[in-house]
């Protein structure tokens, strides 16, 4: 059981009592007085279904993130769960609160205010408040820490063991306030919770990554909540979107009387946003999108800890095309590498890293390009890239790509519609059949810019750059030598199926018993 702090002044008595109350949180929650958004009229904190939910899951795990729509009362569970943790600590335990903007962080703190009033005399304690910043009590030192995004950087000043950062997906830099909180937390607990705000942003990667990034997904929909319904006519008649929606998800007429309410009002973009009701609503911007979101759901999604992401083995029948994006090595763009399969025209290898200078990451782009049977490397000219291809050209390396006028690639706008279209159209006929997480969410994010397909600002493109390299580079790799290629992988099936039959033959003839 839990340790938890209680006061002096509670009389002997009573202490079990109390005891099993303050270290129960539905039973703690109970003693909490919040305001009811309809009445106004306060109340016994008493959870929803997805509340309970969310508590458990925080209850069981360090890191959880949590997807939702707006208005179905998490806030207030995450802030009635740290209020608890430090109410009832017997150590002094600090607890940040990071709010997107400065309404959200004083409705909080008006929250912590109504939890102390309406305490029970026996347990009430003395406390030292800030009204901007910080509740910490007297008698342990344990407290809460409100801060905004804009602010963040003050959680570099103060120790925090645990961490919830609301509404996530609508901060400025969410990078590097998520780099200062982990720093800060440690081995603490951090729960993320947002409605969704962008592809391809912190928010987005982290929920799409889980659970093998080591954090716990939550989701919650809109149709899960059981305010989310108004009155409906009789005479309803389902649209065929409705009607898709009914079959999938048990929709009453109510329901969807709700939902057309408000995709009335808000449209339905902004409505799928703020009211997903699947991941796929959540994280749904828009029909600008360069790549068909329909085909990148055929792609299997493949999840990489590390900056070398090995599909499969080198095989000495094949034959390889590498593309080659560079960058500064400073932060920020990244250096990638992607490395495609002639015989099976799937990716084998990729590479990514923002910490690695040009001259450092030609060595990696050699030592890559050789082992994969010295393939035919596109690297781009362009900025850091001639670094790139000087150094190979210094190091002898042969195989690099050349235009007809026997020049180096150059992107721009006219060679980087090439090169994507190539892309395009392959993903759009569902010819590559696995990727890795990130790239797929620089896929997601591609829209035209221009002319040419670009990721969003902030978000990066630099995977896909790659990718789209390798096939161009691919598309002139003669058809003799692809099909060689080919050829020389399906002996090797062939060889590797006749060799497992003959081991089966020669397995000793066992009778049944």
């Amino acid at each position: 059981m839990n340790q938890v702090y209680i006061s002096p002044r509670v009389p002997s008595k009573h202490r079990r009592k109390i005891k099993n109350v303050l270290q129960d949180p539905l039973k703690f929650f109970r003693l909490l007085r919040i305001q009811d958004k309809y009445s106004g009229m306060y109340k016994a904190l008493e959870l929803y279904p997805e509340q309970e939910h969310l508590l458990s899951q925080i209850e069981k795990s360090k890191k959880v993130i949590v997807i939702k729509p707006r208005q179905i009362g998490i806030s207030t569970l995450l802030r009635a769960y740290a209020f608890w943790k430090t109410y009832t600590s017997p150590h002094p335990i600090k607890f940040g609160v990071l709010s997107f903007h400065d309404r959200s962080a004083k409705h909080l703190r008006k929250m912590d205010n109504n939890f102390l009033a309406g305490m029970p005399d026996m347990l009430k304690r003395t406390c030292s408040i800030d009204n901007s910043t910080d509740l910490v009590f007297d008698d342990t030192q344990a407290g809460l820490s409100s801060y905004t995004a804009r602010s963040s950087g003050g959680t570099r000043s103060f120790t925090l063991n645990s961490a919830h950062l609301s509404e996530f997906a609508f901060y400025p830099d969410q990078e590097e306030v998520l780099a200062q909180v982990i720093a800060t937390v440690g081995k603490g607990q951090i729960v993320i919770e947002s409605t969704p705000n962008s592809v391809g942003d912190v928010f987005h990667r982290l929920c799409t990554e889980a659970p093998d990034n080591g954090w716990t997904l939550v989701t919650f929909w809109w149709w899960q909540h059981e305010n989310y319904r108004t009155p409906a006519p009789l005479d309803m008649v389902y649209t065929e979107d409705e009607e898709r929606l009914v079959a999938l998800y048990g929709l009453d007429n109510d329901q969807i009387q709700w939902r057309r309410e408000q995709v009335a009002t808000v449209g339905l973009e902004k409505f799928k946003r703020e009211y997903p009701g699947c991941i796929d609503d959540a994280f749904c911007f828009g029909n600008a999108a360069y790549f068909d979101p329909f085909a990148l759901d055929q792609i299997e999604p493949i999840h990489f800890t590390s900056n070398d992401r090995i599909y499969e083995d080198v095989s000495d029948e094949d034959v390889y095309a590498v593309g080659v994006d560079t960058a500064g090595g400073v932060g920020g763009d990244y250096s990638c590498i992607c490395v495609v399969s002639m015989a099976s025209r799937e990716v084998v290898y990729q590479y990514r890293c923002n910490t690695v200078s040009p001259a450092v990451f030609a060595e990696k782009v050699m030592m890559i390009a050789m082992k994969y049977n010295e393939a035919q490397v596109l690297c781009e000219s362009n900025n850091h890239g001639h670094v790139v291809i000087n150094k190979l050209e210094e190091w002898g390396y042969k195989n690099l790509w050349y235009s007809a006028e026997g020049k180096h690639w150059v992107t721009s706008a006219k060679s980087k519609i090439n090169a994507y279209e190539i892309l395009r159209e392959m993903i759009s006929n569902n010819m590559l059949s696995r990727l890795d997480v990130s790239t797929l969410m620089e896929l997601r994010s591609m829209t035209i810019y221009k002319v040419a397909p670009e990721a969003p600002p902030g978000l990066h493109d630099d995977l896909a750059d790659s990718l789209a390299f390798a096939y161009r580079c691919a598309r002139d790799i003669p058809s003799y030598v692809i099909r060689n290629a080919r050829e020389g992988l399906m002996d090797k099936l062939i060889n590797k199926k006749r060799a497992k039959n003959i081991r089966m033959m020669r397995l000793p003839y066992r009778s049944a018993e």
